[in-house]
């Protein structure tokens, strides 16, 4: 079988493309009252992962969230706390209380999508909804919950949506840095008790819980639509790192490793999206991490690194650990094209608790195919360790 071949995308002319159609899931079709279905036992028939092309239509699978998963410790969350209350102190009455949700509120707290939040409607308040010191001081909470990598792919993806705005044929007017995304506060931030900081948007789901010094950071969706453009003479490329060092490992397989790694099975786009919160994961298929060289070992740790390093430095490290500890019993694998710009090309880690999935879906607004990504942790998203349908 072909090597998967990495390439060089070319900027987009954003001229060249006034023309084209929507963004991801800005069908204008599509009835945004009926995208979001609480309750629903799963995602739509032909949607894997709550999706389908574009993915992300929010549906619910009723789960019980309790506060016990295996988080990750070293958490920086005095400072979180501090950033967090300095964010409520800007907001209004009326304003605190769109931010604000108990941290009992299961639904709520699983409302996340990659879709624009036009189609998916989000909690909490949108950036373009507050003043400028509340906004500042939404994303100084943001940047606190991040490394410097982190926040900085958030901003890729925030630009990402702004070139939308200007360059997508509809939908324009719900794309955009500010009134795309949206942030809330589920419990009372606390140095001791749970409390969770939700952000996202149009290709962006942040869910970090956090518990005394421990803190959960899944579900994580990181997107892009377009993969790469221009901002006058500087190239962007929001998933630059994490879909590079994911081919890194596809291209070091050899033909052997390969045809193991090799899936049968169609992959539309991601399998563990919004919506799939059961706890119930995708049988475990692959090639085992633990029949590869040491450096294409290292390879696999290099691209979970690559998404758990979004995270603050202490929380990001004690996750590296326990996934390292296990890399022994994880798996990758792959389907659809062998490409880095083929359309549906999917690939897969699969470990004990890491689970990371990336995936060329079709592009409405550009034309080429764009990122959609996930990384779940098996034992700790939204903090808890026991997701019962």
């Amino acid at each position: 079988m072909t090597k998967l071949r990495r390439s060089i995308v070319a900027p987009i002319a954003a001229a060249a493309l006034l023309s084209t159609v929507a963004a991801c899931g800005s069908d204008s079709s599509t009835d945004a009252s009926s995208s979001s279905t609480a309750g629903s036992s799963g995602p739509p028939s032909g949607f894997p992962g709550g999706g389908g092309p574009g993915g992300g239509l929010q549906t619910f699978t009723a789960v019980d969230l309790d506060t016990d998963g295996e988080n990750g410790s070293d958490a920086n969350t005095t400072d979180v706390v501090t950033a967090a209350t300095a964010f409520l102190a800007t907001l209004d009455s009326d304003t605190a209380a769109k931010v604000s949700y108990d941290f009992t509120d299961n639904e709520s707290r699983q409302t996340w999508s990659n879709f624009p939040a036009q189609q998916v409607p989000r909690k909490g308040v949108a950036l373009s909804d507050l003043d400028d010191d509340a906004k500042a001081a939404a994303m100084a909470l943001v940047k606190t919950m991040l490394s410097a990598e982190g926040y900085a792919q958030v901003q890729a993806i925030q630009e990402a949506d702004d070139w939308l705005h200007e360059n997508s044929a509809s939908g324009t007017d719900s794309f955009g840095s500010d009134t795309d995304y949206y942030i809330a506060i589920y419990g009372t931030p606390s140095a001791s008790d749970s409390f969770m900081v939700q952000f996202g948007g149009h290709h962006l789901a942040r869910n970090y819980t956090y518990k005394g010094t421990t803190a959960s950071i899944t579900p994580d969706f990181t997107g892009t639509e377009p993969k790469s453009f221009t901002i006058g003479s500087t190239d962007v490329e929001p998933m630059k790192e994490k879909a590079g060092t994911l081919f890194d490992v596809f291209d070091s397989l050899s033909e052997e490793q390969e045809s193991q790694a090799e899936l049968s099975d169609t992959i539309d786009d991601i399998l563990m999206g919004p919506g799939v919160d059961s706890g119930e994961f995708p049988e475990t298929q692959g090639v085992a991490v633990s029949d590869l060289s040491t450096d294409q070992q290292q390879l696999v740790l290099d691209a979970i690194g690559a998404w758990v390093d979004d995270a603050a430095p202490g929380v990001a490290a004690s996750l590296m650990e326990t996934y390292k500890s296990q890399l022994d019993q994880t798996y990758v694998a792959f389907a659809n094209s062998d490409t880095i710009d083929g359309e549906s090309t999917y690939l897969r880690i699969d470990g004990p608790r890491v689970w990371i999935e990336l995936v060329n879906t079709r592009s409405q607004s550009t034309p080429n195919v764009h990122y959609h990504g996930v990384y779940r942790d098996k034992n700790d998203d939204y903090g808890s360790t026991n997701p019962s349908a």
